[in-house]
């Protein structure tokens, strides 16, 4: 494998939208978002992407095709992502099947009251609605000490 991580930089999102087809997933192309890729050679293989809020980073998108999930190569490229961040932290909603990959990169349980404005009507939406998602959360400053 010849992995390099990157921000993806370019404001012509059709890469990345064309990517998110290819793993099925659904995706609403936003310039707002910070996107971070890994590719290997000349292969996108993986993206997180990243929406700057008031105070914190919202984790919003995180897809890593198949046969590169449980080499490390996910973990690799969400500690890319998150290094760097300005200090602030990192929040992600995960399925209960996903939390032991989060917990493992450093993400910790996020109180629902810390919860305000348009995370919390996310996350209340999404409840609403019969998704069980855990609000996790990651302290970027300790990343820059590793």
């Amino acid at each position: 494998m010849e992995l390099s991580f990157e921000e993806y930089r370019d404001t012509d999102l059709s890469l990345i939208q064309d990517y998110y087809e290819t793993t099925f997933a659904h995706y609403e192309p936003s310039v707002a978002e910070r996107i971070f890729i890994v590719r290997d050679a000349h292969w996108l293989v993986g993206a997180v992407r990243l929406q700057d809020e008031e105070g914190f980073y919202h984790l919003c998108g995180f897809q890593l095709l198949p046969h590169y999930q449980s080499l490390g190569v996910g973990s690799q490229l969400l500690k890319h992502a998150c290094r760097g961040l300005a200090g602030k932290p990192v929040v992600c909603q995960v399925l209960p099947f996903e939390k032991p990959f989060y917990l493992h990169a450093g993400f910790a349980d996020l109180p629902l009251q810390q919860l305000s404005g348009p995370l919390f009507s996310f996350y209340d939406q999404q409840c609403q609605q019969g998704y069980q998602i855990e609000l996790l959360i990651l302290d970027t400053p300790s990343l820059t000490q590793h």
